[in-house]
């Protein structure tokens, strides 16, 4: 797994994951999996299946439709790409409705000789309003941000496999 400076924590029910680490792979190859929609339900353990909208490789402003499971409760989140710099930066943002008030994942990738740096941050809230008052939002939260851990982990493990990821 990728070694990191993880802290989630949570403020008024707002978290952040931040993780910073080498992938032994080009950047091209961790920009590959990034903007491949295929590559989202590798990336997201508990992601069941993903509509995006247009079809294809990640796109500004291509929407993502998500559904999910916490624990046996099925729970969908909706996104949308907001800025893509190429083999430099991937930022995705929440949209209304779902299970997230706000959300936003920011990918920065930097070249170097033995690999890419990667700085993950994902930023979001759960919402309460969505899950009603049966569900504990700090445990929501802690779901959450372990997901997003297993996001960054899974993201160096199929960089470095993909075909692209030799170093030149």
């Amino acid at each position: 797994p990728p070694r990191s400076t993880l802290f989630p924590y949570t403020t008024l029910f707002r978290s952040r994951v931040q993780s910073t680490f080498l992938v032994e792979a080009r950047p091209e190859a961790i920009w590959e999996v990034l903007t491949d929609a295929n590559y989202i339900p590798k990336l997201y353990p508990d992601l069941l299946n993903i509509v995006v909208d247009p079809p294809g490789r990640a796109v500004v402003g291509q929407s993502r439709s998500l559904n999910g499971r916490v624990g046996k409760r099925l729970i969908e989140f909706r996104t949308k790409v907001a800025e893509l710099v190429p083999m430099k930066r991937f930022v995705v943002t929440g949209r209304r409705g779902g299970a997230f008030e706000s959300f936003t994942e920011t990918i920065d990738l930097e070249g170097l000789a033995e690999g890419t740096m990667v700085r993950a941050l994902f930023e979001f809230k759960v919402s309460p309003a969505y899950f009603g008052p049966g569900f504990d939002i700090l445990t929501l939260n802690q779901a959450a941000s372990l997901n997003e851990e297993m996001y960054m982990k899974n993201l160096k493990e199929l960089s470095e496999l993909h075909p692209l990821s030799a170093k030149s």
